[in-house]
Parts: C-alpha cells; sequence; structure tokens
C-alpha cells in the first residue's frame, strides 16, 4: 500500500533544533514527509502565505521576534496551513495566546519525542481529511440545492403553461375551497363579467354570481341549468370534488359554466317541432308526410352531428400540427437560405456580365484591330466569364432542387391538414407513413435514427388523413418516450385480408398496470402540461371506424410497439 505524503515546513532560526525536529520526523515510517527549513521571519511569512505546505512547526523564538506575531500576521494575510507552535518553556498563557492566534497544537521543546510528533502529524491530518471531506459534503449539499431550485423551476413552468391552458377554455372554471371561497379561476370568467382576478378571488362563488345576475337553484347543488338576463345566455352549472394529490381528503370544488344557450334553443325548437307534430296529426296529417318530415329533421340533426365529430377531430389534429410549427418552418428555411445565397450569386455575375458586354461593345464601335481583340480576351478571362456561363446552369439546378423541397413539404402539410375526405378513398399506407413522417421529421429527428422497413402491400379503401393523424400520433409518442437518443422503426407488411402497420421504439416503456388505460379518454402519463390524453384515444376510434384494431406491446426500459391491423375492404 502507498505510503501517505507529507509536506511540513520547519520555521526555526536555531539549526540545532530544526536537525533535532528533523530527526523526530524520520522516524516515523507510516508516512513520506518531505520538510523544508526556514531560519528568518520574513521568508517564513512568505512560504506560509502561499499555503505551499501541509503543515508547519513554528518556533516562538524568531530572533528579536516571536513565533505568535508570525502566526498572526499570516492568518490575516490569508494563510491556511495549520501550525503548531514550539516553545522552550511551558507556559498555559503562550498555549492560550498560540491558539487564540490560530495554531492547531502547542508542544514544549524539552518534552517532544517521536510519539508526540506523530501525534501531533495524525491530528492535523486527519483534521484536514475532515475539512476536505466536509468541504465535499458541503459542495454535495449545494448541487442538490441548485438541482431543487431546477426541479422548482420546472414546477412552476408546468404550472404557468396549465394556467395558460385553463385560459384557452371558453367554459367558465371557478376552483373553490371546503367554505365557498374562490382560489382560482380562468380566463373566460373575468372576461364575461369584465372584472380583475382581485375582485374575484377569496370571494364567495354564489354571492359572486348573484351579483351579476345569476340565481342558483339551491335544491340542485351538482348540476343545474342557470339563465343570464344581461346577455340572454343559458349556462350548464356542474359541479366536481376536488382533491389535492397524494391526499385522498377533500380540498375544495371545481365548479364549471358551460354555454348552453345553442343546446337550449335547439331544444326549444324540438319542443316547438314537436307541438307542430302534433298539431297537424291533429289536423290528421297523413303518416306518410309525419314520416318524411321526422326523416328529414333527423337527417338534419345527424348532419350536424358529423359535422361538429368532423369539427373536434380536426381541431385536435390541427393542435398537434400546431406544436410542429416551428419543425416546419425550420425545414422550409434551409432549402430557402441557398435558393436565396444562389439568387445573389446569379446577381452578381449578372453585373460582371454586364460590365464585360459593355467593356467589349466599346472596344468593338472603336476599333477592329488585332491589339482591340487582345485586349477582349484579356478582359473575359479577368472576369472569368466562361466559368461563369458554366456555373449558371448548376445554380439554376440547385435552386430548383431547394424550390422542389420546399414544395415537397409544403404539399405534405397541406396534405396531411386538409379536411377528411367525406367518403372513404384508395391509399397506400406506405406512402402515409412517409407523408406523415415528413410533417413530424423535426420531432423525430433529434431524437432517434428511423428505420423504414416498408413491404409490398396493396392499396386499401379507407379515409387517409384520418390515418395520417394516427401515425402522427404514434410517431411523436415514441420521439417523446426516448430521452436521449434511440431508434424507431416503422414497418409495414400484408396478408391475404388485412394490412398491417407497426411502429416501435426503444424508449422508456409503458408500465405493465398502464397499458389496459392507454386508450382511455384524458389518460396520459407524460407530465402536467405535456399531453391531452386524447391522442391515442383518438386513434383507437380512428382505426375502430375502420373496422381495424391496434395492439399495444410493451416493456418497461425496452420500449413499445403499436401494431394496426387494417382490413382490405373491396
Amino acid at each position: 500500500m502507498d505510503k501517505q505524503k507529507l509536506s511540513i515546513l520547519i520555521i526555526d532560526d536555531d539549526e540545532d533544533d530544526y536537525i533535532i525536529t528533523q530527526d523526530f520526523l524520520s522516524d516515523i515510517d507510516w508516512m513520506e514527509i518531505t520538510s523544508q527549513w526556514i531560519a528568518n521571519y520574513t521568508e517564513g511569512l512568505q512560504a506560509l502565505v502561499h499555503n505551499t505546505h501541509d503543515l508547519c512547526f513554528l518556533d516562538y523564538r524568531l530572533g528579536e521576534r516571536t513565533g505568535l506575531e508570525l502566526l498572526g500576521e499570516a492568518m490575516e494575510n490569508g494563510c491556511k496551513t495549520p501550525i503548531i507552535l514550539l516553545t522552550g518553556q511551558e507556559s498555559r498563557e503562550i498555549d492560550v495566546e498560540a491558539m487564540k492566534a490560530g495554531a492547531v497544537d502547542y508542544l514544549v521543546k524539552s518534552a517532544i519525542t517521536t510519539s508526540t510528533i506523530e501525534r501531533a502529524i495524525r491530528y492535523t491530518v486527519y483534521r484536514k481529511q475532515a475539512e476536505r471531506e466536509l468541504h465535499q459534503s458541503q459542495e454535495e449539499l449545494l448541487k442538490k440545492h441548485e438541482e431543487l431550485n431546477r426541479l422548482y423551476s420546472q414546477v412552476e413552468a408546468a404550472k404557468q403553461e396549465w394556467e395558460s391552458t385553463m385560459d384557452c377554455i371558453g367554459d367558465m372554471i371557478i376552483l373553490i375551497d371546503q367554505n365557498g371561497k374562490i382560489m382560482r379561476c380562468n380566463h373566460s370568467l373575468i372576461s364575461f363579467f369584465a372584472c380583475e382576478f382581485k375582485d374575484v378571488l377569496g370571494k364567495d362563488w354564489k354571492s359572486l354570481l348573484a351579483k351579476h345576475n345569476i340565481t342558483l337553484n339551491a335544491a340542485q347543488e351538482e348540476s343545474q341549468e342557470i339563465f343570464h338576463k344581461p346577455s340572454g345566455k343559458w349556462f350548464i352549472l356542474s359541479a366536481y370534488p376536488f382533491k389535492r394529490k397524494f391526499n385522498e381528503n377533500l380540498a375544495g370544488t371545481v365548479i364549471t359554466l358551460t354555454d348552453s344557450t345553442e343546446l337550449i334553443t335547439l331544444t326549444n325548437e324540438l319542443e316547438r317541432t314537436n307541438k307542430e307534430l302534433q298539431h297537424a296529426s291533429a289536423e290528421q296529417l297523413s303518416i306518410m308526410h309525419l314520416l318524411e318530415y321526422n326523416k328529414n329533421e333527423l337527417e338534419k340533426a345527424y348532419e350536424e352531428l358529423k359535422q361538429t365529430q368532423s369539427q373536434i377531430l380536426q381541431q385536435e389534429k390541427m393542435a398537434s400540427i400546431g406544436q410542429l410549427a416551428a419543425g416546419v418552418a425550420h425545414e422550409i428555411n434551409n432549402p430557402t437560405g441557398y435558393i436565396m445565397s444562389n439568387l445573389g450569386t446569379l446577381q452578381k455575375y449578372h453585373h460582371k456580365l454586364n460590365e464585360f458586354i459593355g467593356f467589349q461593345s466599346g472596344i468593338i464601335e472603336s476599333s477592329s484591330s488585332t491589339e482591340a481583340i487582345e485586349s477582349l480576351k484579356d478582359k473575359k478571362k479577368a472576369l472569368k466569364i466562361n466559368y461563369i456561363l458554366e456555373d449558371i446552369d448548376e445554380l439554376i439546378k440547385e435552386s430548383q432542387e431547394g424550390a422542389e423541397r420546399v414544395k415537397e413539404i409544403v404539399m405534405d402539410l397541406k396534405s396531411f391538414s386538409r379536411v377528411d375526405a367525406p367518403e372513404q378513398s384508395l391509399a397506400d399506407l406506405n406512402e402515409c407513413l412517409q407523408t406523415t413522417l415528413n410533417i413530424v421529421w423535426n420531432e423525430v429527428k433529434y431524437k432517434a435514427e428511423v428505420t423504414k422497413d416498408f413491404g409490398d402491400i396493396p392499396q386499401i379503401k379507407c379515409f387517409p388523413q384520418q390515418l395520417n393523424q394516427v401515425f402522427m400520433n404514434l410517431l411523436v409518442n415514441a420521439a417523446h418516450a426516448i430521452d436521449d437518443q434511440g431508434q424507431i422503426t416503422i414497418k409495414t407488411w400484408a396478408d391475404d385480408s388485412n394490412v398491417y402497420a407497426s411502429v416501435s421504439d426503444t424508449g422508456c416503456g409503458i408500465a405493465e398496470e398502464n397499458i389496459a388505460k392507454l386508450f382511455e379518454p384524458f389518460f396520459t402519463t407524460k407530465d402536467v402540461g405535456k399531453g391531452t390524453g386524447l391522442g391515442l384515444s383518438i386513434a383507437y376510434d380512428i382505426v375502430k371506424k375502420h373496422d381495424g384494431d391496434i395492439a399495444v406491446h410493451s416493456e418497461a426500459g425496452k420500449g413499445t410497439t403499436f401494431t394496426l391491423n387494417i382490413p382490405m375492404v373491396v
């Protein structure tokens, strides 16, 4: 085992005393000791201030001055070296003064032995080790403190993002405590009542509504219809119990006010229609006429329902595309950049060609001598006209390729984001996957290497834009599941009756207890503010709409595979 190394400074104006101290040090065999002897006050002070030794033995007498003076002056100038004061006589007063001045120990020369020297050294070594460990512990505590501050900042950012999300909701939302006092509300309530947050927080929620001409039915606490006379709007008031995370005790109630004016109006219209139908029946209208009338009304309601469903699906799709807009802009900027650069170069070439042509025209007009022709050739060579003419073609080709890339990106985005066609059409799932991958590429390329294993599959009859939405959700989820760098594999194949597509990742995987809940609306394993919990639910509904199926296989820490199978419909 290697011996521990120790550097010792001995400040003593008596060489014999230094030799005696050195002899004691040489008897210590459990560590490798190197020493330096300094015999005067000034050099000793300089050595201590530089802090280049592990320990110092300081003589009390240094000519006309004392070791205590040197000790005090060294400490004032930043000395960190442990100092043991040596004196020729035992004195309690000197001992106390030495300790007050900053010495770590006090030894009487006549009583010094190898044992006392070794004990003093051990104490100093262990003390320095303890100080070093304490410093390391302080640094670790500081790092933990910084990490806690970072986590706190992330939590605050997530909280602010969630608050912004709630402010995007059209419904009025109020969080009240157990005493009915308002703890929070969203911007929709502030905007509707034309007030400020300070006028709302801490107020009784029922009194606030009454102040703004909304009267509640005391017999219905959980859900009721209310009317706001000044605006002529109807609202559905709903109440939900609020519990804090990690605490099952009730902390308050969430109140929502949903604008139901259109629904109430439609209900009234339906009631009026029913009365008209009853009246028509009383007047002995034909049964066929009544059936036809009802059929038209039902078809109209059904069409309105389909339009609403399409709008909801499109809103979810466009919300996802909004997240990728920055990435698409980045992809467009690259080819646009070098197109503009090439066009700038073409402009410079154009100026040179104009200069050459002007120069050439001047010579031709003024002279046709041999000297003129040679001058014309020299000018042509100096301006590199031949190189410019050759390079123009290459620049134009590069510009065309860049423009084509921009066109493809924009076309992919346009194809992906347009409203779904009302009827199914033939589509190639390989093309759908490639288009979707182009759209989400900026979300994926920094996290994973993508491997495509597209099989030879037939076209199928489907809603291609809706399947694009499914593929987008699966690819983005795969990228989000990878913390640093990983692999995403896209595969397609077919059998006699079905076409299959799978998306696999090498990410964090899904806990077994969460797999059964993946396709439930609003269920998400992502952090607050990073997921709505609707992506996989919408994907599931779209696949089921195609009479298909979606399966998931995952291992925690190894990755996840989603597999779709879509029947071939003739």
